[in-house]
């Protein structure tokens, strides 16, 4: 049995929420139809004050050992770019 299909569509609100923790919408209003709706909130986050990874943590590929002393650009890639 096949699931009906669904549209959605996408509306700019813009709201605030309050102490009691309650979403108020404050800007955009739209004649919204009756009915359940999926709420994508955006919020600005403080920047974090921790540092960036150091390089030497990054991770690693490990390519084995090249013995040819040296990479031709035709040794990289087969059509030789």
């Amino acid at each position: 049995m096949e699931r009906p299909r669904v549209i959605l569509q996408a509306v700019k609100l813009k709201g605030h929420i309050g102490p009691d923790r309650k979403l108020e919408i404050t800007e955009g209003s739209v004649d919204l139809p009756e009915g359940d709706v999926e709420i994508i909130l955006l919020y600005p986050q403080p920047e974090s004050r921790a540092q960036p990874p150091s390089p030497l943590t990054w991770p690693v590929l490990d390519g084995g050992r090249y013995l040819g002393g040296s990479l031709r650009r035709e040794e990289i890639y087969d059509d030789g770019r």
